[in-house]
């Protein structure tokens, strides 16, 4: 009996200290983002962010808290992928999904979510989107669980017109050459409307087909007959790189304004044609000081290169939801409503800033950075001797938009 007494008290204090019992069930996400066809080069960008994050957070979860489970997904870049990959990930059980694709993709990871959602509404999904700026997803499309963790055009747009006007490179004249898609016609759109803003003419506009286009002289040289200051352009990939070698072999005296310069490879295509152009920034580790460099020289540690475009969106988007994970008490499982209500609350240290999410839109408040290719920049990029100079950092604060009139978000 006393052996008894003894044996139950010792499973009583282990209980009590979180020994030898049973690990909470890890939360499984799924990452949605395209591996193959034209699109890989996206998904090229997600892999290194993920164990980057994944594996301290688990390690410091211990053996009794909640892990994060990441399976990558790969939806090939079409809306048949994305949807397929959605209805696997259910299947494996996974309830939270990272939508890390375009625009289009995004979409359709979110109408999955909500279909998923009015069937099952004691089992819901959230999506977190990583890298689709359509500003629809904190609009008409704003849900309870959907969360924006990039920026849009309108605010990338409005924070290099500013800056640019500031240093005095912006000029009088700016074109608008964009992609032509939601996020080409939403930089359009911002270009147009910040005209009077910031005290500039819109000379024209031109949208080109999304990586078809080979030789882009004819929108070059119709962009040049307008003598433009300043370009304006969300094109990005091979696009970007093209555009960038038509310029410069055209002698054109513009510079481009956008937001892709810093995706990998984009510097050594373009070459010496990308010098002086200006790109608003999620990461510039020079701009971030002591804490930017710690962060880049951990990533580069981690994946042998450095954190650049939008790695930095998948590593601050898991960060804020390991931190929204880390700050509900510990459960076999964790519950999604309340893990959406978590996320709408946690603060993350950033190098540029701190990082807090919006509840009313579930857009992110993030710090920017605008930047321009110099060589004169610290850091240099992709084998190159240029690199991205900071011109300026915008607060969190100066980088934030209004709600959109749009978002009526539904709260359970």
């Amino acid at each position: 009996m006393k052996s008894l007494r003894l044996a139950i008290s010792a499973a009583a204090s282990a209980l009590a200290l979180g020994i030898g019992t049973a690990a909470a069930e890890p939360v499984k996400i799924a990452f949605l983002t395209p591996k193959t066809g034209p699109l890989a080069f996206i998904g090229a960008m997600y892999d290194p962010t993920i164990n980057f994050v994944q594996q301290p957070f688990n390690e410091a979860a211990g053996e009794t808290g909640n892990k994060i489970d990441i399976t990558v997904y790969d939806d090939s870049g079409t809306t048949q992928g994305a949807a397929d990959r959605f209805k696997q990930a259910i299947a494996d059980g996974a309830r939270v999904f990272v939508g890390a694709g375009t625009s289009p993709l995004a979409a359709q990871n979110l109408a999955d979510i909500q279909r998923w959602n009015q069937r099952n509404a004691d089992d819901p999904a959230m999506l977190l989107i990583v890298g689709a700026e359509g500003s629809n997803f904190i609009g008409a499309d704003c849900s309870f669980y959907s969360f924006h963790f990039t920026t849009t055009p309108f605010i990338r747009q409005n924070a290099l017109a500013k800056v640019m006007k500031e240093d005095g490179s912006l000029g009088e004249k700016v074109y608008s050459l964009q992609p032509d898609y939601t996020m080409g016609r939403e930089m359009e759109a911002a270009t147009t409307h910040n005209a009077e803003t910031y005290g500039y003419k819109v000379a024209g506009t031109t949208r080109h087909d999304v990586f078809k286009i080979k030789d882009f002289s004819p929108f070059i040289e119709k962009a040049r007959s307008e003598a433009p200051n300043t370009i304006f352009t969300a094109s990005s990939g091979s696009d970007l790189q093209l555009i960038l070698q038509a310029a410069s072999s055209s002698g054109l005296k513009a510079r481009f304004a956008g937001m892709f310069l810093d995706e990998p490879g984009n510097l050594a295509a373009a070459g010496e044609a990308a010098l002086h152009n200006y790109d608003a920034q999620i990461f510039n580790a020079e701009a971030g000081g002591e804490a930017g460099e710690k962060y880049r020289a951990a990533f580069n540690a981690a994946a042998g290169r450095d954190p650049v475009a939008f790695m930095n969106n998948s590593v601050l988007t898991l960060n804020m939801l390991g931190a929204a994970v880390a700050a509900l008490p510990k459960a076999d499982k964790v519950a999604v409503n309340d893990l959406v209500k978590s996320l709408e609350t946690v603060k993350v240290d950033w190098p540029l800033g701190t990082l807090s999410m919006r509840a009313d839109d579930h857009q992110v408040q993030l710090p920017l950075v605008i930047s321009m290719v110099s060589k004169d920049a610290k850091d240099k990029i992709d084998g190159t001797d240029m690199g991205f100079k900071p011109v300026k950092v915008l607060s969190a604060e100066e980088t934030s938009v209004p709600v959109s009139a749009e978002c009526k978000m539904k709260r359970p």
